[in-house]
């Protein structure tokens, strides 16, 4: 069985988004090679909404469109008193900001073995179970 991989928001937005920026037409063809459907959490759905709808000018039936995708590629991690608890001990061992442990917090509550993103420290192993990869690395 393949262990199920979390997907950070930087992600999603380069996939969706048009731009020269050679990490849209990467992360598109990296998110088509996953081998299991993905996990995110409402935070990813929330943000990639908002960074749709305030940076890059998409209209409301374009961020609709968006985010019923998600719903559709993604299992998506409902938020528990557990997932708040955990990423409140993460900030303390980690020093983790408050949305990148709540990130984490998920993760490893959805039972994954990788998160990918670009806003962490890649190859960072967290409690001995997740590692983060920022798939946009070189090398």
């Amino acid at each position: 069985m393949i262990d199920p991989v979390f997907v950070d928001t930087n992600i999603w937005v380069y996939s969706l988004t048009l731009s020269d920026d050679r990490r849209h037409e990467l992360a598109r063809r990296w998110l088509a090679m996953l081998q299991s459907r993905p996990r995110i959490n409402g935070q990813v759905v929330r943000e990639v909404g908002r960074i749709l709808n305030v940076k890059a000018k998409v209209g409301e039936a374009e961020i609709r469109q968006a985010i019923g995708q998600l719903y559709v590629a993604c299992h998506v991690v409902p938020d528990s008193l557990e997932v708040y608890l955990l990423a409140s001990r993460l900030r303390d061992v980690h020093a983790f900001n408050y949305w990148d442990s709540l990130i984490v917090a998920a993760a490893l509550e959805a039972g994954c073995a990788t998160l990918y993103t670009e806003d962490m420290q890649h190859g960072q192993v967290i409690d001995g179970r997740l590692t983060i990869i920022n798939p946009f690395r070189d090398g």
